[in-house]
């Protein structure tokens, strides 16, 4: 078996050494492999020296050998299957660790993506596998980017890939957010395994699993697969799995080779064909009551991409539309404004509901999309609603239902809406003011120009828009027509003709004057993506004493005059 193994590399030592016996080459390959963890092919010189020597040939001292070459590259696409002693710098996408039995010993490997050309976007970049032989794991972060130095090149049925090896070097570019990789043969928490996409290995109870269908790409058919949710004392999470599953609600089971993967904004935990599950033991852990309880979500809680929420909400307003279909019929969407004590958003229901204003309604394997940038949960079967007689909570009156959000946590959090903030305006952008919207999409328009429907006669529109700081984060404020008018104590009209007596500039500088250093209080819903967090205001105040006319009041306190 090991000579079947190490068959080509045996062949290389033979052409050196014809008298060497197969199953002792194959044996040594072996050792280095598993009692020094070095691949294979980086053994080949060492092997090939014990073995000329055991046969009486003679060897150079290896010291007066020249040191291999440095091959430093970009991209792997430089890269060839024999490289040795590579230096590249490269993304780390995941690090999945294993401890592995080995000769009675525990030891470690691991095993990832990385990624090259790391400063240049994700979508010029390439991906390969990677190897750890060396327990790089405090330097090979996810989403850390590293200088990688005398790695190899491994290729396997023309696959290539990189092998980290003990004497390679790895050093810190860039530091990634997350913590550096613990080594361990335990399972994971839900929250920690959540954490970086990655193979896991976990214990969980599956607070819900059914049976659904994905279609093909090409059309050509579907795919059954299941859907559900995990739990565990640390959290909840759904997964996918795209073999057939022979669990029920309510088992205990363990976890091993899952990946995580994430979808939207929102890791979900899949299962294929080299998923190991079974049923696991353990009194102590929590029951599915108790974690189906804690598993229960809160607007403030919702994410794009997220599945099988289980939602208590308030209805506001509820209203049905017609429409035509793609394929000519037509359909009816339900929907409305929902609330919980933690927020508002949208239910949109593509089946046949009917709540009335006020009703309490409970969601079943609900999910989340995003609706002009705020969540919007989406129900497609009758039987994922229950309409509760009995009150959760004392009934919230719509027109006072903002929830108070430090400028912190919004930022750090999801989109969401019906929030109420503070900051400290520390800019106002230069486009404040007047400007002109495409009369198709309302997008505003630059030189005339809309970016999709080109050349357009602009419809005018009033917007500002600030930065507020609160000396730890900050955000985009953006004012539409409504708000700003408020905000400014004038109409649009107004505004129109100070810009065009006295120039937008002297329009921005008066407004600077006015704002700059002030704190506000905003009510409205937030926008939070890659690009930041951004502040859709409905009203804005000031929540300070004007300078001027504290100002005023201290002289007037003390009969100064000026």
């Amino acid at each position: 078996m090991v000579k079947e193994k190490y068959s080509d590399l045996i062949s290389v030592i033979l052409q050196e050494c014809p008298d060497a016996d197969e199953e002792e080459i194959g044996l040594e390959f072996e050792r280095y492999e598993k009692e020094f963890l070095i691949p294979p092919e980086d053994a080949v010189r060492s092997v090939l020296r014990k073995f000329q020597i055991s046969s009486g040939v003679e060897v150079e001292n290896s010291s007066a050998q020249p040191s291999r070459i440095e091959k430093k590259v970009e991209r792997f696409s430089e890269l060839d299957a024999d490289d040795k002693n590579v230096t590249i710098e490269v993304s780390v996408v995941n690090y999945n660790p294993r401890v592995q039995k080995v000769r009675g010993e525990d030891r470690q490997i691991a095993f990832g993506w990385i990624e090259d050309r790391p400063w240049n976007a994700s979508s010029e970049r390439e991906r390969w596998e990677f190897k750890d032989w060396g327990q790089k794991n405090e330097t090979l972060i996810p989403g850390s980017i590293v200088r990688l130095e005398g790695v190899s090149v491994n290729e396997w049925n023309g696959k290539k890939s990189i092998n980290i090896n003990q004497t390679s070097r790895v050093t810190i570019v860039k530091e990634g957010i997350a913590e550096s990789i613990t080594i361990s043969s335990e399972p994971l928490t839900i929250n920690r395994a959540i954490e970086n996409e990655g193979f896991v290995d976990l214990v969980a109870r599956i607070i819900s699993v059914k049976p659904d269908k994905i279609v093909r790409r090409d059309g050509s058919g579907e795919i059954e697969i299941f859907r559900g949710v995990l739990a565990d004392l640390t959290g909840s999470t759904g997964f996918l799995s795209w073999k057939k599953l022979e669990f029920e609600q309510g088992d205990l089971i363990k976890i091993k080779g899952a990946s995580v993967r994430k979808f939207r904004d929102t890791p979900e935990i899949n299962f294929n064909d080299g998923t190991i599950i079974e049923i696991y033991h353990d009194s102590e852990f929590a029951s599915l009551e108790e974690l189906a309880n804690k598993s229960k979500k809160k607007i403030a809680d919702l994410r794009n991409g997220m599945k099988g929420i289980s939602i208590t909400l308030q209805v506001e307003s509820w209203n049905e539309r017609k429409f035509i279909g793609n394929d000519g019929e037509e359909k009816i969407v339900r929907s409305g404004d929902v609330m919980d004590p933690t927020g508002r958003c949208r239910l949109t229901a593509w089946c046949e509901i009917n709540p009335s204003e006020g009703d309490f309604v409970h969601l079943e394997g609900a999910r989340v999309q995003y609706w002009q940038g705020s969540p919007d949960l989406v129900i497609d079967d009758l039987e994922q609603v229950t309409n509760l007689s009995d009150q959760p909570w004392d009934k919230i009156d719509p027109e006072n239902h903002w929830i108070q959000v430090e400028l912190s946590e919004l930022v750090n959090g999801g989109s969401r809406r019906g929030i109420e903030t503070s900051g400290t305006i520390v800019s106002v952008r230069n486009d404040s003011g007047i400007i002109e919207r495409c009369s198709e999409c309302r997008r505003v328009l630059r030189e005339n120009n809309c970016p999709e429907h080109g050349d357009q006669i602009g419809e005018e529109d009033l917007r500002l828009r600030f930065v507020v700081d609160n000396g730890i984060s900050n955000a985009s404020l953006l004012m539409a027509k409504e708000s700003a008018e408020e905000f400014l104590g004038m109409k649009m009209q107004a505004v129109k003709d100070e810009i065009s007596k006295s120039g937008r500039m002297e329009f921005v500088t008066e407004l600077r004057n006015k704002c700059l250093s002030r704190k506000v209080s905003i009510r409205g819903r937030s926008i939070v993506d890659d690009q930041g967090a951004m502040i859709l205001s409905d009203i804005t105040n000031f929540s300070d004493i004007d300078p001027k006319k504290y100002g005023k009041k201290i002289m007037e306190k003390w009969g100064l005059v000026i």
